[in-house]
Order: C-alpha cells, then structure tokens, then sequence
C-alpha cells in the first residue's frame, strides 16, 4: 500500500528525468540552484520554473480554525450587502447595515491573509522537515544500498539510482523561490479585490446588477461543498484537476476534479446532502482495478478515519470518474492497483441497469444544471456500497468523450435503485458497465501506512 499524497508534488522540467518517489520524499520543496540539471545532457530548467506544486495534504497541514474566519467574513459582508440593497429598495434605512458590511468585509480580507500565512508556514515546516531528514536519513540509506561502498561512492550512487540516470549530478540547493507562494499572494489580492468591490457596492447602493452573483457567492462560502474553492491554491487556475495520486511507473493517474462543471455533472446527481468528490482516473493500460479511498473526519487529520476499496474496470485511454459521496470533511486516493490476472472479476455481482423514464417530478435538483439520465439498477445481491459503472460519449466540463463514470449507491437484492448520469439526455449515449461490490472497511492507520 502506498504512503498518502505527499504535501508537495515535484514537477519535473521538459527534457529532465523522473526522480523516484524516494527522491521526492526526501527533497520535498528543496529547489536547484540557478543552471542546475542532475546530468550534463540535458538543458537547464526553464527560467522562473516551479518545481514543487502543493497537494490537498498541505492544505489538511493548515489548522481548520484558520478557514473559518475568512468564511465568516464573507457571510456577514454578502449577507449584510443583500440587507442594504434590500433596504434600500424598500425605502428603508439602508445605512444602518453598512457597518456589518464594513466589518465582514474586514474580517474576510484578514482572514484570506491569515489563511495565506499559515498555509506559508505549512510550506516553510515541509522544506525544514525535509532539510533535517536528508541529513540524518540520506547517507544511512546510501549505505544501505551500497553497503561496503565509499560513504561519496554510496552517495554519488544513491543520487544516480533516485534520477535513475548513471553519473547523475550531486543536488546543489538554491535559495527557495517566491513561486510557491504566489498563488496565496494572488489569492489574497483576488479576495481583496472582491470584498472591496462589495464594500464599495454596499456603500452606493448603485449596481443592482450585481446582487445574483453576490447571493451566489455568498451561498458557496457558507457551505463549502462545491469544488474549485477560492481557498485552492493548486496552479493557477483554480477550477483545474489537482493531482492527487501517481503509481511509482506513472502509468496511472488520479485527479481531484476541482471545476464547477466537473462537480454539477457528477456529485450533484448523486442524492442527498453529504459531502462528495468527484476523482478522474487516466491509465496507459486496462484491467480490473482496486481503487482505495481514504476518508478524513477533520481536514486537520493526517490519516484517514476509514478506507474504503472500491473495485472497478479502467481503460487504457479512456478517463474513469469515481463519484464519492461521504460524511466526514474530505476524502482522498491512496493508491490504484491492477487486480490479478488469476481472479479479475472476484467483485462482480448479478444485476441489471436500464434506463428510466423518469418524470420532472423524480429528477434530482442537479439535473436542472447539466442533462442527464436515470438509470434503474436491480441486483440480485445485497451491497451496502456497490460501484456501478457506466461508459458515457458525452463530455461533462473537461471530461471528455467517451469516458466512464463509477457511482458508488447501496443495493437491496431485487430492489430497484435510481442512478442518474449526466452530461447528455440521450440514453443511447450511455453503456452500463459492471456493477461489483468489495465489503469491508479498513482500519485507516494501517490502509494509509
């Protein structure tokens, strides 16, 4: 079982080679200096590169309580904003909800910057973590490998081995670079931006244009249930998939799918009101695979509460989307793992999916925003949490054509239950695929080690 996320991935320049997962463990946020490559051959890294990108793991290293006053914030000012339009359209004394506008927009502006500050500090303990292992763990593991070597021998050897290049080049550490920062200032300037452009609406009372988008942004700071948050600061786009776990040969992918479209065409056709993410899959191969999924009580966590497995069919080209629904703050892929040859299918369970003609009345809310279509399965087993799958030819936000959807639903043995799949309302464009069930939860402590 893989260890989780890393809390900094390393992007590794065009034309350079792949360090091992070792490397980047033991080199988190450790940056070249200026001109450095790990061999002679190769071109420098361009100009200004980024090296390290940060995962979701960063993020859970943030205290929860550094989330909440930016949050805060936003509600009091967008809430307090709609008052003094509503007042002032009415007649009424619309001044008198100036003053919690004023102070919402305050908190939420110091906040957003607090929040920038802590994740810095998170970023700052990874590099000095990082810095105090190499020193005391790199040469016991060079020898390790080459146990009898020359101590420079050993670690001229073991830097070969982590670029799996002969003759790679020792590691030359430069200053760290403002790049792993700029997303936070560029976060805290978009956040400025925007409660100054509510401060300054509250205050005229002028652009009634306006107030949809407020009420909109004020419903999605006050649940948090929809991806692409404004407090993620993975790249620069902040609607983009985020990665979220590579296998060592990096022949399969997991993305965290972060955009609104992403999000409106899978989670929000699953019912109820729980937490849900959405995960896209890339394979340069095709087989069974087991998909671990790691749930988090508090984003404070460092391990997950339960593990889950799910068992579903990847296809070499074609993308998988893994639609979590759950109660716990997040969840997280631990790792994706082809099943054997000898026992493929162990999972697969009897059942049926056809599709339904559903009324207005029986579609979910989330059908109103993107198409979709009912699907009613029936299986001749019980299955607390069963993974079915379908293959769609349609695209959904930046999931292209074809792609395959697993939704994750419990089964009653001869009991019909609704799945909806989204981005097209054409039955004929969606394929059911298997439906298999893996029962058990794991220990999180141990699944994630």
């Amino acid at each position: 079982m893989h260890d989780a996320t890393p809390p900094l991935l390393f992007r590794t320049p065009p034309g350079w080679p792949t360090p091992s997962p070792e490397w980047v463990d033991l080199f988190q946020g450790a940056e070249p200096e200026a001109g450095w490559r790990p061999i002679d051959d190769i071109p420098p890294a361009p100009s200004r590169w980024r090296f390290w990108a940060p995962t979701r793991a960063l993020h859970r290293r943030v205290p929860r309580a550094a989330r909440v006053v930016p949050v805060v914030g936003a509600a009091i000012a967008l809430a307090s904003f709609v008052a003094v339009v509503v007042l002032w359209a009415v007649g009424g004394p619309a001044v008198l909800a100036l003053a919690p506008v004023v102070a919402g927009t305050a908190l939420w502006v110091i906040g957003a910057s607090r929040y920038a500050d802590r994740l810095a500090e998170a970023l700052h303990a990874v590099r000095a973590e990082a810095s105090v292992r190499r020193a005391t763990e790199l040469p016991a593991r060079a020898a390790a490998v080459f146990p009898g070597a020359d101590p420079a021998d050993a670690s001229a050897g073991w830097d070969a081995r982590g670029w799996a290049v002969p003759g790679a080049r020792p590691f030359v550490a430069g200053p760290p670079s403002r790049s792993g920062t700029r997303p936070q200032r560029a976060l805290v300037a978009v956040t400025a931006g925007v409660a100054g452009l509510v401060l300054a609406t509250g205050a005229s009372v002028s652009l009634l244009p306006l107030v949809p988008a407020v009420e909109e942004g004020a419903a999605r700071a006050l649940t948090g249930v929809e991806p692409g948050s404004p407090w993620s600061v993975e790249g620069d786009d902040e609607d983009a998939a985020q990665p979220e776990w590579t296998s060592d040969d990096g022949s399969i992918e997991a993305w965290w799918l972060a955009g609104d479209d992403e999000w409106e065409g899978t989670c929000d056709l699953t019912p109820g009101d729980a937490g849900c993410d959405a995960y896209e899959i890339d394979s340069e191969r095709t087989c069974t695979a087991v998909v671990t999924v790691g749930f988090f009580a508090s984003l404070d966590d460092a391990r997950p509460s339960r593990v889950e497995e799910r068992t579903v069919s990847i296809t070499e080209g074609v993308p998988l989307v893994l639609v979590e629904n759950h109660d716990e703050d997040s969840s997280s892929i631990g790792d994706v793992s082809c099943a054997s040859d000898d026992d493929p299918h162990a999972d697969r369970i009897a059942a049926t999916q056809g599709a339904d003609a559903d009324t207005d009345a029986e579609r979910l809310a989330g059908c109103a925003t993107t198409d979709c279509v009912a699907f009613v399965v029936r299986s001749s087993t019980d299955c607390a949490d069963a993974a079915v799958q379908f293959r769609v030819g349609a695209e959904v936000g930046s999931i292209g054509a074809p792609h395959d959807v697993v939704v994750m639903t419990p089964l009653l043995a001869g009991q019909p239950a609704d799945v909806f799949v989204g981005g097209t309302t054409y039955a004929s464009d969606v394929t059911p695929g298997g439906v298999t069930c893996r029962a058990g939860t794991e220990d999180g402590s141990a699944a994630h080690a």
